[in-house]
C-alpha cells in the first residue's frame, strides 16, 4: 500500500544491476524577524544528499550520506537493510528513519520550504523493524536503541507502532504511537494523519497528543492543515496552517509557498511564515527561497 507520494520526483541512478544512486542539492536562502526587528539572514547550502539503494529478490539495502551547512560536515542518516519474508512481510534492521508523522524529514519531500511548528516527529534511529503491508490495511512496528534521542544506549530502549490504511484510491490514513523509555520518566506521543490526493488537489490534516515531551508533566496537542494545488505542470502553491497548544509553548502558524518547477530535476520553492507565539507575545516573520536539484 502507498503512502502519499513525494511532491519531487527522483530517477534513480542505475550503477549496476540491483543498484542504483539518487539524492538532492539543496541551496536556500531566508530572511527573518521578531517583532519587526532583529533580522536574521542565512544564504547557504542547506543539504547535499547521496542515497545508494540495493534491490534484490528478498534482500535490499539503503545507505544515505548527508551535509549540512548547520553540522558543518557529513552524517550517515541512514544504513539498513531489509528482507522480504514475503509479499506483504519485511523486516528491516539498521539505522531508518521513524515512521512518525506526516511532513516528510527530508527538504525534497516537503511540499513548502519550512517543517510546520507542529512537526515534532522523532528522527532517525537504529534499531529493527517489521512491516505488514496489505492492499488496504498495514501494520508497522519497531524497537529502537531511542525514539528521539538515539544515543545508542540499550538501557533506554523506544517503541513505535503505527497502522496505516488506504480505503479509498488517493486517501491514506495513518495512527501511530511512540514513546521513549527515561530514567526519571517516558516520552511518548499519539499520532494522527489524513491525506488525500485528487487530480491537482492534495489536502492534510494532522494532530499529536504530546505526553511528558520536553520534562516530566510537560504535555501538549499539536494541529496541522494542509492543502496544495497544481495549477499548471509547472506551478503549484502551499498553505499550511499550524498550531501548538503545549506547556511549554502555543504557537500559530500560517504559510504560504508556491513552487515553480524549471524541469525534471529542478525546483525554486518560496515561501513566506508567520507565527504568532503567545509566550512573551512575539511574533516572527519568515521570507525564504529554495533552489532543489534532484536526481
Amino acid at each position: 500500500m502507498a503512502a502519499v507520494a513525494s511532491v519531487t520526483a527522483q530517477a534513480e541512478i542505475e550503477l549496476a544491476e540491483g543498484l542504483s544512486l539518487q539524492g538532492f542539492l539543496d541551496v536556500s536562502a531566508s530572511s527573518s524577524d521578531v517583532d519587526g526587528k532583529d533580522t536574521e539572514s542565512t544564504a547557504e547550502i542547506g543539504e547535499f544528499e547521496v542515497d545508494l539503494l540495493y534491490g534484490g529478490d528478498s534482500v535490499n539495502a539503503q545507505v544515505d550520506l548527508n551535509y549540512t551547512d548547520a553540522s558543518g560536515g557529513g552524517d550517515l542518516e541512514q544504513a539498513f537493510v531489509g528482507f522480504s519474508v514475503s509479499d506483504q512481510v519485511s523486516l528491516k534492521a539498521g539505522k531508518f528513519l521513524s515512521c512518525i508523522g506526516y511532513e516528510s524529514f527530508d527538504v525534497n519531500g516537503l511540499y513548502q520550504y519550512s517543517a510546520a511548528a507542529s512537526t515534532v516527529y522523532p528522527g532517525h534511529h537504529t534499531g529493527v523493524a517489521g512491516i505488514y503491508s496489505g492492499e488496504s490495511f498495514g501494520v508497522y512496528a519497531s524497537v529502537v536503541d531511542g525514539t528521539w534521542s538515539a544515543d545508542e544506549d540499550p538501557d533506554d530502549l523506544g517503541y513505535e507502532v503505527q497502522v496505516f490504511t488506504s480505503p479509498a484510491e488517493g486517501l491514506t490514513i495513518k495512527l501511530g504511537y511512540a514513546t521513549e523509555s527515561g530514567d526519571a520518566y517516558d516520552k511518548s506521543m499519539v499520532n494522527l494523519w489524513a491525506g488525500y490526493t485528487v487530480d491537482a488537489l492534495t489536502v492534510a490534516a494532522e494532530y499529536s497528543s504530546l505526553e511528558d515531551f520536553g520534562a516530566a508533566g510537560d504535555d501538549g496537542d499539536a494541529y496541522m492543515l494542509m492543502g496544495n494545488y497544481a495549477f499548471t505542470d509547472t506551478f503549484n502553491t502551499t498553505l499550511r496552517y499550524a498550531h501548538v497548544d503545549a506547556d511549554w509553548a502555543e504557537i500559530d502558524e500560517f504559510t504560504i509557498s508556491p513552487r515553480f518547477s524549471i524541469s525534471d530535476s529542478v525546483s525554486v520553492i518560496t515561501e513566506y511564515r508567520h507565527r504568532d507565539y503567545d509566550v512573551g507575545g512575539a511574533d516572527e516573520d519568515l521570507l525564504a527561497a529554495r533552489v532543489l536539484y534532484s536526481f
